[in-house]
């Protein structure tokens, strides 16, 4: 196998957030809150409302068509393969949404497929692309689209889940290719924290709570921390020490042991822990974007902040770029990208 067989570029990115906006002044009064708690603890001043037309395949579809058109020269038909990398919370139970998304787009000669990486799934999705394009060298073109809007499983009421009022909605999308010369994939790493498997999941409609009129409307349709001490010490003490080092692991296999990312695409967490990984690091405020308007979308985050550095020029031609995510599991990805030629 040559070398070049197990590169992919990304060649371009698509991104559709809703219109609503909700405040860190609504926030606050829908959680109890002060609004100073909401923008110092939670880092949010406002994020995305959805409306009831926002639906996470909808959304999805709409940031890859925004993908293709960025790619004129890629004809959706070319499409090799289609990917969900969005949240497992979908329009519909048991619903392949990768399929959707493929018809949608016009890719009518792909294999499409779902995955589930809580907010990592948009890394997973890259490293998948990768594994089909050595395995297979008829995979020349690969659709990442995913949509979330886990914001319909957060009760604002809950004090266990206060760490969850950040979640909002969008669609995001990553076209790729194989041996592209550009925004070439470099390395990916994950790990996970299995003892924590359980510790965060929404009861109700799975085989152990099945839908029924006794639990619908109830707390069993919204997130559940099973042991709340526990959880608070979890992301108070662990996950930023879990995100460095996964940062630096991922530079060493790429090949830069030492080194640290020339922008950090980092998903949304708390202004204390965002400072703890930045500091770790040495990185500058503008390394990274803290997402603090528009809250945190989990696996679109990523993506989000990797289209702000670009547009905001903190992204140039050759800046090594890390994505970095982590979802409940707990869930840890992250992929390298050079950026430019």
């Amino acid at each position: 196998m040559e070398e070049s067989d197990s590169q992919l570029g990304v060649v371009s990115y698509g991104l559709y957030l809703p219109a609503g906006f909700e405040s860190a002044e609504e926030i606050a009064r829908r959680s109890g809150l002060s609004r100073n708690q909401v923008v110092e603890e939670l880092g949010l001043e406002g994020k995305c409302l959805p409306s009831a037309e926002d639906l996470p395949v909808v959304m999805a579809v709409k940031a890859a068509r925004e993908a293709l058109k960025r790619a004129p020269d890629i004809d959706a038909e070319k499409i090799d393969v289609v990917i969900w990398t969005g949240e497992e919370y979908k329009d519909y139970i048991c619903q392949t949404a990768g399929i959707r998304v493929q018809e949608e787009v016009g890719a009518r000669n792909a294999w499409a497929f779902d995955l589930i990486g809580q907010g990592t799934t948009s890394l997973v999705g890259l490293r998948t692309a990768q594994g089909l394009m050595i395995g297979d060298s008829s995979v020349r073109t690969v659709l990442l689209a995913g949509g979330t809007r886990n914001i319909d499983l957060v009760d604002y009421s809950n004090p266990h889940t206060r760490w969850m009022l950040p979640a909002s909605a969008s669609g995001a999308a990553l076209l790729l290719r194989r041996r592209h010369t550009c925004n070439r994939l470099l390395g990916t790493d994950f790990s996970v924290d299995p003892e924590m498997a359980d510790e965060v999941y929404v009861p109700g409609g799975g085989t152990v709570m099945p839908f029924s009129q006794e639990n619908l409307g109830t707390e069993a349709m919204f997130f559940r921390v099973n042991h709340p001490r526990e959880m608070e010490s979890y992301l108070s003490e662990r996950m930023a020490p879990r995100i460095v080092d996964l940062i630096r692991k991922t530079m060493t296999k790429a090949g830069f042991a030492g080194d640290v990312p020339d922008y950090l695409a980092l998903r949304h967490l708390c202004p204390k822990e965002r400072a703890k990984v930045l500091g770790e690091l040495k990185l500058r405020a503008e390394s990274t974007d803290a997402l603090t308007d528009i809250g945190h979308h989990g696996p679109n985050d990523v993506i989000i902040s990797l289209e702000r550095g670009v547009k905001r020029k903190f992204i140039k031609k050759g800046s090594r770029v890390m994505l970095v995510s982590v979802g409940i599991g707990f869930t840890y990805g992250a992929a390298l990208i050079q950026w430019g030629d």
